[in-house]
Formats: C-alpha cells, structure tokens, sequence
C-alpha cells in the first residue's frame, strides 16, 4: 500500500485543461482501486472543492482544506479543525483596514462574520509587490503563518501547513507515514515537497526549484510511477 497526497489546482484539477484533468481523474481511480490511500489537500475550503469533486466525479480517501486547517474522511466527516485565535484575528483586520484591503473570514466551509468560528483570512490581491508588502507587515507583526498565492494573501493559525496536517493525519488514522508521497505545484505545498518524498508538477511556482524535486508534466504520469514501483515492491 501507498499513500499519496496531491494538491488540487494545476496538480489534480487544470481549469483550463479538460484532457489533462480526465487523465489525472482516471489515474487516481486506478491508485485507490490497488488499494492505495489517496488524500487532497488545498488551500480550497470544502464547500469550494466539493462542487468540483462532484462535478468531475472526483474520489479520494481523505480531503484536507484550507492548507491544513480541517480535515474530512472518505465520507466528509470532519476530523480536525484549526481555528485562528480571536485577538489575531482582530489584530489582522485593524491592519487590513489600514491599507484599505479586500479581504474576508472563512470558516472552512463559506465566507463567516464570526471569529470564533474563522479558520483563515483571505485578502484578494493580484499585484505581487502588494502581496509581498503585506505578507512581510502582517508577518512582523503577528505571529500567523501568511503566504501570497496567485490572487489572494491567506492567513492561517501559526501551526498550520500541509506537512503538519498530513502527519497529524498520518498520526490520528493510525497511517504509516513512510508510505507517504505528495505532489504539488505551488509555495503552499513548500512544506510537505520538504518534508517528504514527492514530485512537483513541470509548471510549478519557481520558489520551489531548489527542492529538487523530480518534475512531471501531468499528475498522473506520477502516479504511475508509484504504481510500478509498488508492484516491484511485492516481487
């Protein structure tokens, strides 16, 4: 058995690539029908990614969103959940205000007004000098983990990245983390292309190059590469 976890956007999923997302699709049905354990993680909140697993007919054993903040089962129970804390919550928005920011609350599942219930901020920005300006602000400040993606600054609990969601995950689903492999493309997956054994996807944020990291054109040519390596295994 193998266990991979793969991030959705431009790894699993190509918005704009209908051929390439069929062939991962297939790809990961063949992974889970050899009896391997297949998880998501993105910096999606469920209610965003389960529209477009249940478009495509997306499967999976587990799901983990908001980059590590909540974690659902094969069955979408909700397993973990890492929320913010208030008073930096209220810190973080006295800044966003400041500058006069778009921004939002996310409670894993929708937009929420409530931060007690509020798992991560996600400000719109598209101009990267603004991004950097308030991720490096926001960062001296406030002790949070903060990264700039491709249209959005996100802020998560400090303690919160994909690697330390998948061992906790590893750890709570009595999983064997060696078995572990994951995939990705962009500088949220930063943390789990370290931590374990992976590849990247050929078009990937370049912040990652100097991981080493095999590169794939397509999600699912990696996925047969751990398919004949498992098989070689039980020879």
């Amino acid at each position: 058995m193998q266990i991979l976890a793969s991030d959705f956007d431009n790894t699993i999923y190509y918005a704009h690539d209908e051929e390439k997302t069929r062939q991962n699709i297939a790809a990961i049905k063949d992974f889970i029908s050899q009896g391997n354990i297949f998880c998501i993680i993105t910096g999606r909140n469920y209610t965003s990614l389960k529209k477009t697993l249940n478009e495509y007919n997306i499967p999976y054993t587990y799901l983990i969103c908001e980059d590590g903040a909540k974690a659902f089962d094969s069955v979408d129970n909700c397993i973990s959940t890492t929320y913010l804390e208030e008073d930096e919550i209220k810190e973080i928005e006295k800044l966003l205000k400041r500058i006069d920011a778009d921004y939002y609350l996310d409670d894993g599942y929708n937009k929420t007004e409530y931060h007690k219930d509020c798992v991560k901020i996600v400000v719109n920005c598209v101009d990267e000098l603004e991004k950097n300006i308030m991720v490096h602000t926001i960062k001296d400040q406030i002790n949070v983990h903060i990264y700039a993606s491709r249209r959005h600054v996100n802020i998560i609990h400090r303690t919160v990245n994909k690697a330390k969601a998948l061992e906790d995950l590893c750890k709570n689903e009595n999983l064997d983390i060696n078995l572990l492999h994951v995939a990705g493309d962009d500088f949220n997956d930063y943390e789990m292309l370290a931590s374990y054994d992976g590849a990247v996807m050929k078009e990937h944020n370049r912040k990652l190059d100097h991981l080493k990291k095999e590169e794939y054109d397509n999600l699912s040519d990696y996925i047969e590469v751990l398919i004949k390596r498992n098989k070689l295994m039980k020879k």
